[in-house]
């Protein structure tokens, strides 16, 4: 009979963890920080997400001290986390690095760290994985613990491993003279980045290694899913995308960061304004697939080829959970 097993266990790179397992898939969520979803691999296959063991690859300085206290610091550890948007800094950069409370669930585990009293905010995040696939839903909720109403939107970011390539469906709506998308640049962007490939149906990022450059991408994804081709596997998420409500960034509901080390697939909620109590939450759905001879190689091809991407694309959008033989 198929089951998940949920379990706390000790990992010698990510330190205690709850283990969430089947027979498909792997994930771990950390609990010594964070929390993140640190990692996601089908059986004891590779993990296709980032982690950081770079000790000095964090954010810290005088803006922490003052924010949250002497020595405060943020490290990216990897995986996905949850923050609060719009973008504040330093305030969205807190330092979560204490010990995560629990729960297991059926299928799952909910987790609850401690309450933020410096931005007002109380974060939980709920994993649970199919019995038989490896499709993981994800619940993420900021409550405001604050005395004043905040507008806010839960913001889910999953850092990815190096190496990849990424797919980024754009609006196809018929709109006629009217404009259809809204895509978004951060400064430090440069359009004519060769790591992006402005694809007629697709966004295309090539994560680069020896880029240390950044870039940051944000879009309108009516579509609601963007994927991830790495280490022979392709990586799903997906998102609802309400074209009626109102997003953070100029009205984008996706974002992308790169740099030299990983890649962030980051989903948005609409923009709400919470009053002291009420939450907003973001639900993201995660599928892993392996890919065949013939596309197991297309994280390190040329992104020009469309055609070719797209008929991956369609290959395993409609297909089925991939199960365990």
């Amino acid at each position: 009979m198929f089951k998940v097993k949920v379990e706390k266990t000790f990992h010698p790179e990510y330190g205690s963890c709850v283990r969430i397992a089947n027979e498909t898939a792997t994930l771990y969520v950390t609990l010594d920080y964070g929390p993140r979803i640190i990692h996601y691999s089908l059986g004891d296959g590779p993990n296709v997400m980032f982690f950081n063991g770079d000790p000095a690859y964090i954010k810290h300085g005088a803006d922490f001290d003052r924010s949250f206290y002497p020595g405060a610091f943020w490290n990216i550890y990897g995986g996905n986390r949850l923050w609060v948007a719009p973008h504040n800094f330093p305030l969205a950069f807190y330092p979560d690095n204490e010990a995560v409370n629990f729960e297991i669930l059926e299928n799952g585990a909910r987790f609850m760290p401690k309450p933020r009293i410096e931005t007002g905010v109380r974060i939980f995040t709920e994993v649970r994985l199919d019995r038989v696939s490896a499709q993981v839903n994800i619940a993420h909720r900021i409550e405001n613990i604050g005395r004043e109403s905040k507008e806010m939107a839960a913001w889910s970011i999953t850092s990815v491993d190096a190496g990849g390539l990424e797919i980024i469906p754009q609006p196809l709506s018929q709109t006629g003279v009217l404009p259809n998308r809204h895509i978004s640049l951060w400064p430090y962007s440069d359009m004519r980045d060769g790591r992006v490939t402005w694809g007629s149906r697709y966004i295309f990022l090539k994560h680069d290694a020896g880029r240390n450059t950044p870039i940051k991408i944000g879009i309108n994804n009516e579509d609601g899913w963007a994927c991830y081709l790495n280490k022979g596997l392709c990586f799903i998420t997906m998102y609802d995308h309400d074209p009626k409500a109102e997003y953070s960034d100029f009205g984008v509901s996706f974002e992308t960061f790169a740099d030299d080390r990983m890649v962030e697939m980051e989903t948005m909620s609409p923009l709400k304004i919470v009053q002291p109590g009420e939450w907003v939450e973001q639900i993201e759905t995660w599928r892993l697939y392996p890919l065949d001879d013939s596309f197991a190689a297309i994280g390190a091809c040329d992104a020009a080829d469309e055609a070719r991407f797209s008929t991956l694309v369609d290959s395993i959008l409609p297909s089925g959970l991939i199960v365990a033989p």
